[in-house]
């Protein structure tokens, strides 16, 4: 459980709930009583009822139409005008993976006791094979879909794309933004060097209308883009529908390729995201809820609770991991092999080690705390709580 302290009250965020503690629930010290921390405490150990749900993230591809610097895909830095950078092996799921995939997952689901599966299509870019995206939503559907989410670019994803995906099955789409458009068409560029901010919104904007898909718009910041992202939250508001929309804004690490525009964790920083959330909140976007969440495939060693599958077949233990070399655990018609789990098993962030995690903690509690602060002085707490889905990183 976090306590967070916010303008006049604490915050308790735990596994599920979020809890306000008003003031006259402090001590002297301007913190929780024992015996209000005690009560929370206790609160956020009650186990909760064991999931039916399998999560199933799937590379659909490892290839993708962009050429972004900072992709923990990548492995090295691109140089300008050199067009595609060396990324990780390439590979796609065909007619026969889809098939070897969705029998691993009928087995997985059958030895763990589960019902139904959560499936994340991920990439790459997904998109560049739409075909295989429908097929493993269709074969998800047959031993229960649960959730379907995908993790696009959106430069491929027009309005009819997005509405073959939802007649599929798919609910939730994560398209990331470089900030605003000067900045955007600097770094989330196409292979031949092209900006792409316009030709993804336009595809956002057509797709959203046509569609009851759920949005969640990834702001990723960096030392120049938070210069002059002040703009981007009225831009998308004036041109998409926010009650369909979730916003986040997050930071871009170097992954060990050398990127320098990352920036260093602070309180000052803390501030400056915290001021972006409320925007986006007073603008009627929903915004990332703060919590406390074990991931579904990486957090139980073994695949226990969930699977990521490369596009060539390989298991790995998260996202960020899948097909990067000596990471492979195993295949989806062998299965899992036990001596590569037990060495092999990374968590999510593990290529991020460098980061200052007090310095990271802090700057979540202001933000997480402004966001609260707000909601709660707006009467809309509830939209923060109500089942969205934790942002990803790509």
């Amino acid at each position: 459980m976090r306590l967070i302290q916010g303008e006049s009250q604490y915050w308790a965020v735990g596994r599920n709930f979020v809890a306000r503690v008003p003031s006259d629930r402090l001590g002297a010290d301007g913190r929780p009583t024992p015996e209000v921390a005690a009560s929370l405490e206790a609160r956020d150990h009650t186990m909760a009822p064991a999931s039916d749900v399998f999560g199933l993230t799937v590379l659909v591809t490892t290839k993708c139409n962009l050429a972004c610097s900072y992709c923990f895909q990548n492995a090295e830095l691109p140089k300008p005008g050199a067009g595609s950078p060396l990324r990780i092996p390439g590979s796609t799921v065909d007619d026969t993976k889809v098939a070897d995939i969705m029998a691993f997952t009928r087995r997985r689901m059958a030895e763990l006791d589960k019902t139904s599966v959560n499936l994340m299509l991920f990439g790459g870019e997904p998109t560049m094979y739409l075909d295989s995206c429908v097929k493993l939503l269709d074969g998800c559907r047959d031993i229960g879909l649960a959730g379907a989410a995908m993790i696009s670019n959106g430069t491929l994803l027009t309005a009819p794309a997005a509405v073959a995906l939802e007649n599929a099955g798919l609910q939730w789409v994560q398209i990331t933004l470089d900030g605003d458009k000067a900045e955007h068409d600097r770094s989330r560029i196409t292979i031949g060097g092209r900006g792409t901010f316009e030709q993804i919104l336009r595809n956002v904007e057509e797709a959203s209308a046509k569609t009851a898909l759920k949005w969640h718009l990834r702001v990723i910041l960096n030392g120049d883009s938070i210069k002059g992202v002040d703009g981007l939250v009225g831009r998308l508001a004036d041109r998409l529908e926010p009650d369909k929309f979730m916003m986040t804004f997050s930071l871009v690490y170097d992954v060990g390729l050398g990127y320098d525009k990352s920036m260093r964790h602070s309180a000052d920083l803390g501030h400056r995201l915290a001021g972006l959330h409320r925007q986006a909140i007073d603008a009627g976007f929903t915004v990332g809820a703060p919590r406390v969440v074990d991931c579904q495939f990486c957090e139980e060693v073994g695949g226990t609770t969930g699977a990521v599958v490369n596009s060539d077949g390989s298991l790995y233990s998260c996202y960020h991991s899948a097909g990067q070399p000596g990471y492979d655990l195993g295949t989806v018609t062998a299965g899992y092999e036990p001596d590569k789990v037990a060495s092999r098993w990374v968590n999510c962030g593990y290529e991020t080690e460098g980061v200052d995690k007090a310095a990271a903690r802090l700057q979540g509690d202001i933000v997480d705390a402004a966001i609260l602060d707000h909601l709660y002085a707006k009467g809309q707490l509830g939209k923060v709580t109500s089942g969205q889905p934790a942002p990803a990183g790509h």
